[in-house]
């Protein structure tokens, strides 16, 4: 209790200055303007350095108007000064030019500046005071308040027993002193109390002694209320010839934008920084040593013609957005910005896996990646990783799940990338099944392999057979010398055995060479096959056995002929079984096979334009649109690149690429007559939302289309299509020269469009109003069809 009543009277002692103890002897609220106390709502003139009512409803040029009923002050370009101590109460006596002051209600002073510049000098400035209560001036546009006193007193003072608040909406304030601070609060120390400054849709600049403009004054340190200072509206709050300072280093001030995000720029000595979204008012320029920062998820716009002009260094964190170009010979450091994150990426076991990543920013860019092996619980620098791409040589099964990011910075901030996750799966092994005729066993080793692996074959024949050969039943193999290739797929191998003759001959087990067979024919195959191969199975047969013979052409090439001679040169019958399958009875001896192979037909269409050279930047565009049907010639021999492509034109090649879709949809253009080309494809461009009209009832059909309006056009396409456009929200355009030139509505499709490669600029310039010829129309129809399709 007794510190309690200490800080009271602290605050008390501060808010009366050096006063005789007298007894305390005023009720109301009082107010005195330029030493006179003014009472009687009215229009107040200065005549002969006295305040004296007129007869005036409005306050003329020098004079002001006070209304009794709601405390308030309009200015109207009033010149207020007093440089003699005002006897406010019995007591109390203050240097101040404007007084509201109250030892038993709270205080809440308005002040209308009406227009122009109003002044308030003298020994003091602006006093609102409750020894008893709360204490609150409010400061309207739309014009300006100077408060400069000469004396040693602060600008602005507000002091209270409980909370204090300036609240400026509209205004343009300027509050200095050559011996005290430009603002100052000075308030109860209470946990529960708060000493608050607002400031709406204008500015508040402060100077003051000891390089303080405002200044927050609470009583005690252990116990302070809350100090904030709030912006909106595209407020300014400017101290850089001063500072804003708490009384004791524990009491910190929150300063931060409006509830509804809408913010200001507040300079606290040289360092300004942006809270919430702003858009420049008025010309603002950073000084040599001055620095301003556009934070995280914050906003600071450049409207055409207001100028930013940075001398200094200005600074767009992470997550921080600047529209509009800088002018001056400052600094400008733009944080990174990841335009491509890396991609999942699934592998087999020993495979490679790269990710890689893609950032803007001000150079040097740094790059660290990470690694998580919990699901991202926790990450872990990758030792010298430290490029934009990452690659693992050789993957493991134990990496199955691991996810890597990079993070990217410089001087700036950093930015840190999507998680991408490894997918490791493992080989695939495929088994091979041994069958017999009955007459003997068989058996693999190994009996499961990847593919790729070499499989051995043995067969062991009962007594009285001896092995004969091995026939591939599935799995489309060679066996040589009693081994294969293990492919992609199960394998089923059969052993044959042949009873030994009646000479009791021995005859060998599999892998031998030695066989006899009376009844079987040998089946020969071309040695020197070119562009494919040919497999038959079996490799000799007995009369009336089905022949099985493969084709594989080599890649660009086709079964040109195949045909089966008997020892008469007679060609015998095939069969197609498909899948370069072929089957023939064996006849009775032996067999020869030839086979040929021919390159593929390109039958793509060729775009044999005259006036498109083989290295024209745009020739392989040109290929594109017209090989997929996007785009034909102007004639027969001709693309016209340099010619200008029209709104209908773009509107039909983006139809195409729908499908033709049809749509019942009201169509009321003047220009459209519905028997034209472009009728059906205007319609639904129309009706889904990707293009519109002038809103003059015409849709402009034959106009040249910019290159702004191709890129919308292409981004509402693929959001309608369900492409994914968020590359768009991560990519920052500003280092184009001729940014500014961007339509406001147009700025996603740009972001997007340069995001994703669909524009690549021309230099350091996007040309966004420049028309977009046939030749840039191919190649942006390529890249993002390339990109989505």
């Amino acid at each position: 209790m007794r510190k309690r009543i200490l800080s009271l009277l602290i605050v008390l002692s501060l808010c009366l200055g050096l006063l005789p103890v007298t007894a305390l002897a005023a009720d109301g609220i009082e107010l005195y303007v330029g030493g006179q106390r003014i009472t009687e709502s009215g229009c107040y003139a200065n005549q002969d350095g006295t305040w004296t009512k007129v007869g005036s409803a409005e306050p003329a040029s020098g004079q002001f108007y006070y209304d009794a009923a709601t405390f308030t002050l309009t200015l109207n370009k009033a010149e207020i000064t007093n440089n003699q101590t005002v006897n406010v109460a019995e007591g109390y006596t203050y240097d101040g030019s404007v007084i509201a002051f109250s030892q038993t209600a709270d205080v809440s002073l308005k002040i209308v500046v009406s227009q122009g510049t109003s002044t308030i000098t003298g020994k003091g400035g602006i006093r609102v005071e409750s020894t008893t209560g709360n204490a609150s001036l409010s400061i309207k546009g739309p014009g300006s308040l100077d408060v400069e006193p000469k004396g040693s007193n602060s600008g602005i003072t507000l002091c209270s027993s409980k909370n204090t608040n300036l609240d400026i909406d509209g205004a343009d304030v300027t509050a200095s002193s050559p011996a005290q601070y430009g603002v100052y609060l000075i308030s109860s120390t209470d946990t529960t109390s708060t000493s608050t400054i607002t400031v709406n849709n204008g500015s508040l600049t402060t100077g003051g002694n000891g390089n303080v403009g405002i200044y927050y004054y609470w009583s005690g340190t252990s116990n302070a209320g809350t100090s904030s200072l709030t912006v909106s509206g595209n407020a300014v709050v400017d101290t850089r010839n001063s500072q804003i300072m708490a009384q004791n280093k524990e009491t910190v001030v929150q300063v931060g934008a409006g509830s509804d995000g809408n913010g200001g720029i507040v300079f606290n000595g040289k360092s300004g920084t942006v809270y919430g979204d702003v858009t420049l008012q008025e010309d603002l320029e950073i000084g040599t040593d001055e620095t301003l920062t556009i934070g995280k998820d914050v906003s600071l716009t450049v409207p055409d013609g207001k100028t930013l002009n940075n001398n200094g260094t200005i600074n767009v964190e992470s997550g921080g957005k600047l529209e509009g170009t800088p002018d001056g010979s400052g600094t400008l450091k733009i944080a990174p910005t990841i335009t491509t994150q890396p991609q999942d990426v699934e592998v087999k076991e020993n495979e490679t896996a790269t990710f890689t990543v893609k950032a803007t920013g001000t150079e040097p860019l740094s790059y660290q990646w990470q690694q998580s092996t919990d699901n991202g619980s926790k990450w872990t620098n990758i030792t010298g990783e430290t490029n934009a791409t990452y690659t693992i040589a050789t993957t493991t099964m134990d990496m199955n799940g691991y996810q890597y990011r990079c993070v990217v910075e410089n001087s700036i901030d950093e930015a840190t990338s999507n998680a991408a996750t490894l997918t490791v799966t493992a080989i695939p092994t495929y088994s091979i099944k041994m069958e017999t005729d009955g007459n003997g066993t068989a058996f693999a080793s190994p009996t499961s392999a990847p593919e790729g692996t070499t499989i051995t074959l043995t067969a062991v024949p009962n007594s009285g057979y001896h092995f004969d050969r091995f026939e591939v039943v599935s799995g489309d193999i060679t066996i040589t010398n009693n081994t294969f290739t293990m492919p992609a797929r199960d394998v089923t191998v059969k052993a044959v055995f042949d009873r030994d003759s009646s000479g009791g001959a021995h005859h060998p087990d599999a892998g031998s060479t030695t066989t006899t067979s009376s009844d079987r024919y040998e089946i020969e195959t071309p040695s020197d096959v070119e562009n494919g191969s040919v497999k038959v199975s079996p490799s000799k047969a007995e009369k009336g056995d089905t022949v099985t013979v493969t084709v594989t052409p080599d890649d660009g090439y086709v079964l040109d002929k195949l045909a089966v001679y008997d020892e008469d040169g007679d060609k015998l019958d095939l069969n197609d079984k498909g899948n370069g399958k072929f089957t023939f009875q064996m006849p009775k001896g032996n067999v020869s096979i030839e086979v040929s192979f021919v390159p593929i037909e390109d039958e793509t269409p060729k775009a044999d334009f005259s006036d498109v050279p083989a290295d024209a930047w745009y020739a392989e565009a040109v290929q594109y649109v017209y090989e997929n049907g996007l785009m034909t010639g102007t004639s027969d021999t001709t693309f016209s690149p340099d010619l200008t492509t029209s709104r209908s034109m773009i509107a039909t090649i983006l139809w195409r690429m729908a499908g033709s879709p049809v749509v019942n949809y009201a169509m009321d253009f003047a220009d459209v007559p519905a028997d034209q080309w472009y009728a059906e494809a205007v319609r639904w461009a129309s009706s889904e939302g990707i293009v519109g009209g002038y809103g003059n009832g015409s849709f402009g059909t034959g106009d040249p289309i910019t290159r702004e309006q191709f890129a919308v056009m292409l981004y509402r396409f693929a959001q309608k299509q369900g492409y994914d456009v968020s590359v768009g929200e991560n990519t920052n355009i500003l280092s184009y020269t001729d940014v500014s030139a961007v339509s406001e509505y147009a700025i996603p499709a740009m972001q997007w469009a340069v995001g994703s490669g669909v524009i690549t600029g021309m230099g350091d310039t996007l040309a966004p109003q420049g028309e977009t010829t046939r030749a840039q129309a191919a190649m942006m129809l390529m890249r993002f069809s390339e990109q989505y399709a």
